[in-house]
């Protein structure tokens, strides 16, 4: 058994940089985090999308400070939540998923937490494990605990009716859903982004009038741009750096990021510490920013993928986007019959409207001439590139 960390750790923790609130209170945390007891902590992640980004990391880093102060850890799949819809953030309500998606999605999850959280150090639940035994009266018991007028407070609902735009069934009652895996968990405490804050107090009530027991809220920050005020990762607009990008693509993605994501991605993405934090927005006074932005995208690739790999990436950088050399090793793509139909097959792009955006935009070239219709027939030996950073041979 891990021996529970004392007072002074547990005042590091509920002091760190990447924390935005605490519930009910730091005080009654630190009471909790400093009984002796091991406590039960989980995040939980709807497998939405394939990828786990930089976006998700602040949560995993927390999570990883928990489990080295002796607490408990769970990685909750949302494979049930995730065919409802979260409704956080969204002005229309999100295409369903198919349990075939949900599944193809979570496939390399745990590969990518475990790049942060070590193999064993945490244990894995899905929501369906509950959700799919629950009968329609246990169903209705536990929305009988919520009232409409809770629900429809919440501030995107309250945009949706200002705009006279639907909100389904499903979307309402998805709060409710997130609450009760608390419950079926039996848990001590949530860590989760400050945008899921109405969620997991959900679970938070649910958990003291179904079980009389206290729950812990951890609320992280955001992953956000300062200049615009919007999320730095977004994944409806494939604009993200994944946990799974290999080490060249991971470089180049963030030297593609604006200068104004330059210091909160070194805070909450990266284990640095506070010292290097200031440090950074001191050079960022009168440095070039794309000097800083370097060292970001070095120590992103380091974490990931250890020292050796960030001094490769670093030079094939340089040469490629500063030199205007090709790669010295290019993977190549196979071939489809025309621009649009290969750039997706290859998985460049998401869906072909993503890729008719792109070639719009004038991002993509071949043999270094801009390509701008979706029909343009590509050859063997072409030298396809996408956007700032992605080069590629055709075959």
């Amino acid at each position: 058994m891990k021996i529970v960390a004392g007072k002074e750790k547990v005042e590091e923790l509920l002091s760190s940089r990447y924390l935005e609130a605490i519930l009910p209170s730091r005080e009654r945390a630190e009471e909790m985090l400093t009984s002796g007891r091991g406590l039960t902590f989980y995040l939980g992640i709807d497998p939405t999308g394939p990828d786990i980004h930089l976006g998700h990391t602040t949560n995993l880093f927390v999570l990883k400070r928990l489990w080295e102060a002796g607490h408990k850890i769970i990685l909750l799949i949302g494979d049930f939540t995730a065919t409802i819809g979260d409704p956080t953030d969204k002005e229309a309500a999100r295409r369903p998923l198919t349990d075939e998606e949900v599944k193809e999605n979570m496939r390399t999850y745990l590969d990518q937490v475990r790049k942060i959280l070590p193999k064993g150090s945490f244990e894995t639940e899905h929501n369906s494990k509950w959700y799919r035994k629950m009968s329609a009266e246990e169903w209705l018991k536990i929305t009988s605990l919520f009232t409409q007028q809770q629900m429809v407070s919440r501030d995107m609902f309250q945009e949706r009716i200002k705009k006279d735009k639907p909100i389904s069934l499903q979307e309402f009652v998805y709060p409710v859903l997130q609450g009760y895996d608390s419950v079926a968990m039996d848990v001590d405490g949530e860590v989760g982004g400050n945008d899921q804050t109405f969620n997991m107090l959900a679970g938070r009530d649910l958990l003291r009038r179904l079980k009389g027991k206290e729950k812990i809220v951890i609320t992280t920050r955001l992953l956000e741009d300062p200049a615009t005020g919007k999320k730095i990762m977004n994944k409806s607009e494939g604009q993200y750096i994944s946990l799974n990008d290999p080490p060249g693509e991971m470089f180049g993605k963030t030297m593609a990021m604006p200068d104004s994501a330059i210091v909160p991605l070194f805070a909450f993405t990266t284990e640095v510490p506070n010292s290097k934090v200031e440090e950074i927005k001191i050079r960022l006074k009168s440095e070039n920013p794309k000097n800083v932005k370097e060292d970001l995208a070095f120590e992103l690739v380091r974490m990931y993928y250890g020292e050796e790999e960030a001094d490769r990436a670093k030079e094939e950088f340089r040469k490629v986007f500063s030199e205007g050399q090709l790669p010295e090793n290019i993977e190549e793509v196979v071939s489809r019959g025309n621009i649009l139909q290969t750039i997706v097959a290859a998985g460049i792009v998401s869906s072909r409207s993503e890729g008719k955006r792109l070639i719009e935009q004038g991002a993509v070239e071949i043999n270094g001439r801009v390509i701008n219709r979706w029909d343009y027939v590509d050859k063997a030996g072409d030298i396809l590139k996408v956007g700032p950073r992605m080069v590629k041979r055709i075959k």
